[in-house]
């Protein structure tokens, strides 16, 4: 039986870039991520817990509000409004590991008896600051592998690319496996860089959760370390640095049906 990321899952990720334009560069790494199922997440029925140490761990606080407050809650406030509140939710992420964490981007999957409904992407960068993108259908319909979901980019991510243009969003949430594609076109709307998330799921029992451990105790640093040194190469291939400019006070925006800029 595949496995369903709303039963809890480890997903063996192949993470991949490719920019294009002034600079041609891509490049690809695997990770593993977790994939949790809020309802059992708040009872304790998964072997990664909010808040307890370990060689991986999961901090309430990296996620949401931030401040430590129920993870399910925040998912709710943010469904309740379009309806959605009925939902399970399963939070696709990197868990911290030996302490540390980082995550450039975390995907909260809604999903019915129809399908995906909606998926929350919460984009984090390396200042501390995030942005919350809430990507869905116009009417809400499910959300099926290779539908097109764009919004306007409002977070500065990189220093080598502008605040500016869109994002197109598409998923697959299997079962069995998961996938996440997120394209940056222009304002001209080219496409200029391509990320791509996808891999296998299997179950997370507690003798896979501490195999994936151990074979990547130190992924969340590894991913810093990769940010900085990718950063390095494309300054040395002579690609302008940006200033970070100040956040937006828009804190969480929409990607839609088609190619319309919505803002909540």
């Amino acid at each position: 039986m595949s496995t369903d990321l709303w039963h809890g899952a480890l997903i063996d990720c192949a993470v991949w870039h490719r920019r294009s334009g002034d600079v041609a560069r891509q490049f690809r790494y695997r990770l593993t991520y977790a994939a949790l199922p809020l309802d059992l997440l708040e009872v304790g029925a998964l072997p990664l817990r909010p808040d307890r140490p370990g060689l991986w761990h999961l901090r309430a606080r990296d996620y949401g509000w931030r401040d430590g407050r129920s993870l399910a809650d925040f998912a709710r406030a943010q469904l309740d409004p379009l309806g959605l509140g009925a939902c399970r939710v399963s939070l696709v992420t990197l868990p911290r590991s030996c302490g540390y964490g980082f995550n450039p981007v975390s995907f909260w999957l809604a999903r019915d008896d129809q399908g995906l409904r909606a998926v929350l992407a919460e984009v984090s960068n390396t200042f501390g600051e995030r942005h919350l993108y809430l990507c869905r259908h116009d009417d809400l319909r499910p959300i099926a592998a290779g539908d097109r979901l764009q919004g306007r980019k409002l977070f500065h991510v990189s220093p080598f690319l502008p605040r500016a243009g869109s994002y197109v969003f598409r998923f697959d949430p299997g079962p069995g496996r998961f996938g996440a594609w997120v394209d940056w076109l222009d304002d001209q709307g080219r496409p200029r860089l391509q990320t791509a998330m996808t891999g296998a799921a299997r179950p997370l029992n507690r003798g896979n959760f501490w195999a994936a451990a151990l074979r990547r105790p130190l992924q969340c640093q590894r991913v810093m370390v990769l940010i900085h040194w990718h950063a390095l190469r494309l300054a040395a291939r002579g690609v302008p640095y940006r200033r970070k400019p100040a956040q937006l006070d828009t804190v969480q925006s929409q990607a839609l049906t088609g190619e319309r800029p919505h803002h909540v």
